[in-house]
Formats: C-alpha cells, structure tokens, sequence
C-alpha cells in the first residue's frame, strides 16, 4: 500500500513491522525485500483474517524474508469498497473481502451472489470451478484484482429484533444489506423490506439505536462484532452459501519476480482455500454457540418457502439479460 491513514484507536494487527508507507522495497543480505500491506474489513478473529495472518507468515518464510506483508483488518484502513478500489488502483496489494466485487466489476454476473438461489455449497462450488467463475474472474482481472485464493465462508443468516418464520415477517422490516442489486431486489422487492446500506464498523450501534432492525451475516460476523448484544433472534435463514477471497493487485504480482510472484499464488491455494476454508467451517458451530449463549433465541425456516416466494424476482433478473446465462444453466450446476 502506498500510504497508509490510521485515526483513533484504529485496531490493526501486523505480521513483520508496520510501516507508514508499505509497498516499498529495500534490500537485505543484496536480495531485494518487498513490504506490503493486506487489509480487510473482517474482525480481526474471523477466520479468513486469522487464514490470512498465516498467509503472511508462510509467505515470509517461504521467500526467506522477501517479502513481509502486514495485516490490518477491522476496517483499519477503510471500508471494503475503498480496499477493493485501492486494489484497482495499485494503490493496495492485497485485501481479503466478499462478494462486492461482483456489484463494482460485473453486475451481470450478479448470480453468483444471489440470495435464496443455490441448493448447498458444493451448488457454489461448482459454479466457480466454471467457465461461468472463470468469466466472473476475467472480469475482475480487467480492473487488476486477482482472486488468487477463495475462502469458503460459510453460510449466512439473519439476525433480528423481530422473529421471522416466513416471508411475509419480512415486511416493513429494516435490514442493513449491502447495495448488490440481488440482494436489495430479494429483501426489498421480493420480501418487503426496506434494506438500508451501512458500513460494517457502523453496524452495532445502528442496531443498537434503531436505525436498522435487522443484520445478515455468517455466524463468524454475528459473535465477533457482538450483535447478541444487541439483537434478540437468530433466525436460519440460510439464504446465501458465501465466498470470500484474497484479492491481489495484478500489477503487483506483475512486477515481482516469477518465483516469487509464484509463492504467493501457491500459498493462497493452500494457505487461504485449503487452510482457511477449513477453519471457517471448524468455527462456525462455536460462532453459533456464541450467540445462543449471549442471549440469543434461535429461529429455524423453511427456506423453500423463501426461494418460491422470491422466483419471479429472479426470472426477471434472468429475463431481462441483467444477469449473463439463464436460470436453467445456473440450476444446472446443483448436483
């Protein structure tokens, strides 16, 4: 990263030394050194951090020293939004985010975001070892971000101050939800909420004065930035089956030397997709454990009931080439 801005108390955490100016180069024992920096909205005990703190670890002992990068997540250096932008830019080297990729880069593979839409994980799962993910990461390559290693996250849920049972619960009700458009179309035209976007640091103490009524998120997100504390139902909504990744500026890699630049692509298959996916699903149970424990009263729905409701919002979604492909090829991936 090219300059890096901490106000307050800004929580960060750094594998190597921190510097005002990452990004740099340097020499040690004549072999040129590189620092960079990795940022990530995520709490710092997420498991796609905690995977990425590793990342960093192997990476440096992997290239003996070569390369330090250092990690700040809980939004220490801007929101997911800004990260992926400065990635665009060259002006980050790696953050590891969500989905919003999709909504900033190609909306018309807005599908691989959708809510209530996939059968399970390995639905997913195959979908992105497609020529339809393969196209998605294309897309993200002409803007120099490069998914180099995908995290899957897990499954997300909903946490409320209302108790949902069935679709017509969601009507009137106030949900944070980011601006993809699957998303707002699905709570919002489909079942009737009003979906107000807020950046995930702001989100407690939005639920904690009203100003949205309702969250959505994986278990991870639900305990580690304490909604318990301020939320009174979990409610299994089970509606999106996620990804998350580390992303890279292409331009960066680019510039490094092959067997280096190789390392990094080798660690994040092994590190972020193998190691990470497998702590994100080892935690989850304890993630839910957490929040019933903090008070929270568990809610179980039937989701076919939701993704029937929600049908005609995605046949227009297919209908109107707003997405690429069709619904029927998407489906076809469900094995």
């Amino acid at each position: 990263m090219k300059k890096i801005v901490l106000t307050g108390l800004c929580l960060f955490l750094a594998v190597g030394v921190f510097s005002a100016f990452a990004g740099g180069g340097g020499e040690s024992g004549g072999a040129k050194t590189y620092e960079f920096s990795m940022g990530s909205a995520y709490d710092k005990a997420a498991p796609p951090v905690l995977a990425g703190v590793r990342y960093a670890e192997e990476v440096k002992a992997a290239t003996n020293g070569a390369i330090t990068i250092n990690v700040f997540p809980n939004s220490a250096i801007g929101t997911e939004r800004e990260q992926f932008t400065q990635v665009a830019a060259n002006e980050l080297e790696f953050t590891i985010g969500g989905m919003l990729t999709i909504d900033m880069y190609c909306a018309e593979y807005g599908f691989l975001s959708a809510p209530f839409l996939y059968k399970d994980m390995n639905h997913i799962k195959n979908i992105m070892a497609s020529p339809l993910g393969d196209g998605m990461r294309k897309k993200f390559l002409e803007n120099n971000t490069n998914l180099i290693g995908i995290v899957w996250r897990g499954i997300r849920n909903t946490s409320s101050n209302r108790a949902i049972r069935t679709p017509d619960d969601v009507k009137g009700l106030k949900i944070r939800m980011t601006e993809m458009p699957s998303w707002v179309a699905v709570w919002r035209d489909g079942l009737g909420g009003t979906t107000v976007p807020i950046v995930l640091g702001e989100l407690y103490g939005a639920l904690q004065n009203g100003v949205v009524d309702a969250s959505e998120g994986p278990y991870e997100q639900l305990a580690t930035y304490k909604f318990y504390e301020v939320q009174k139902f979990l409610v299994n909504t089970n509606h999106v089956m996620e990804w998350c990744g580390l992303y890279a500026s292409q331009k960066m890699l680019d510039s490094l030397p092959p067997e280096l630049s190789k390392i990094l692509d080798d660690k994040a298959k092994s590190v972020m997709t193998d190691y990470g996916s497998q702590l994100c699903s080892d935690k989850a149970a304890d993630f839910r454990q957490e929040l019933l424990k903090g008070g929270m009263q568990e809610v179980n729905v039937n989701v076919s009931d939701f993704t029937n409701r929600l049908l005609p919002v995605y046949e227009k979604f297919f209908s109107d080439k707003m997405w690429s492909f069709s619904l029927q090829e998407v489906m076809s991936y469900a094995k």
